[in-house]
């Protein structure tokens, strides 16, 4: 297996995630060795151009170029991609960021092709300021080169946020809640912002309030350790004011209504699975 300092990366999609991924790669080796390849080819240009990484004619010569292969397009346009590139990825990693489509089902499309590694990731929008938290799920079993290859992936995309192994069993999860759980955070920071303006604040400066209050509560959690309750019993004061929000809150089914959103995402990235499958 070559190191993060031999190797070459390649993008097929350079939509918004592929993008993401492809910035962080480009912050972890030299940007002449990251390639990008999309539909549309003055997208792709326009991603390269920004990143300072380089562009492939096409997938399959991105894929021969390419010593690790991410492959950031939606589940339905996987199979042409993965019938396109099947000849080539012979010794490659190949890296699926697609929600729902399990590595059994990516690994039956390769038409017998072997590659040395294969992984789905599952990062959020946030990688491309470097605050993503990102999944990493190998084959079981896996190869015997899947150890180092899961480290190498891994530096790769450090730059883009902490980046944690799983087992592909909880990936329909993780969608749920890291992949999806941006929007959950922006509809939240939009509503208290919305909240500040109705009491008189201008709305850049709400949404910085908002924005800043729900990072400061998060970098709290992680840096603590501590409980979320036991943070959010130390700003309630005996008939204070937060207190009464969080009165508010509760009768407004608050968490249930974030459980029921994430069941709901969970269960449509399992639906996305069953479709690849058969309904297996």
């Amino acid at each position: 297996m070559k190191t993060l300092s031999e190797i070459k990366v390649g993008f097929i999609g350079s939509g918004a995630m592929g993008s993401a991924l492809a910035r962080a790669a480009a912050r972890a080796l030299d940007g002449t060795r990251v390639f990008v390849t999309c539909r549309t080819a003055s997208r792709r240009d326009s991603v390269a151009e920004e990143l300072g990484v380089r562009t492939a004619l096409d997938n399959p010569s991105l894929v021969t170029l390419c010593d690790v292969v991410f492959i950031a397009v939606k589940p339905a346009q996987l199979p042409a991609v993965l019938n396109e590139i099947s000849p080539r990825c012979a010794g490659k990693v190949l890296v699926s960021a697609a929600a729902g489509v399990p590595l059994a089902s990516i690994r039956a499309a390769l038409s017998g092709a072997s590659p040395a590694a294969l992984f789905r990731v599952m990062p959020n929008i946030a990688a491309s300021i470097g605050e993503s938290m990102t999944a990493l799920a190998p084959e079981q079993p896996a190869p015997a080169t899947v150890e180092a290859a899961a480290a190498l992936v891994a530096e790769l995309l450090s730059p883009g946020g902490p980046v944690e192994q799983v087992d592909e069993g909880l990936m329909d999860c993780v969608t749920a809640i890291s992949g999806s759980g941006p929007a959950y955070g922006f509809i939240f920071i939009e509503a208290l912002a919305d909240a500040a303006v109705g009491m008189g604040m201008p709305r850049q400066k709400a949404y910085r309030f908002a924005a800043q209050t729900l990072k400061g509560a998060a970098a709290l959690v992680l840096e603590t350790g501590c409980h979320p309750a036991v943070l959010k019993d130390s700003v309630c004061s005996p008939a204070g004011t937060t207190i009464e929000a969080v009165r508010a809150l509760e009768s407004g089914a608050f968490r249930s209504t974030i459980i029921e959103a994430a069941r709901r995402a969970a269960g449509r990235s399992r639906s996305i699975s069953s479709q690849q499958t058969g309904g297996q």
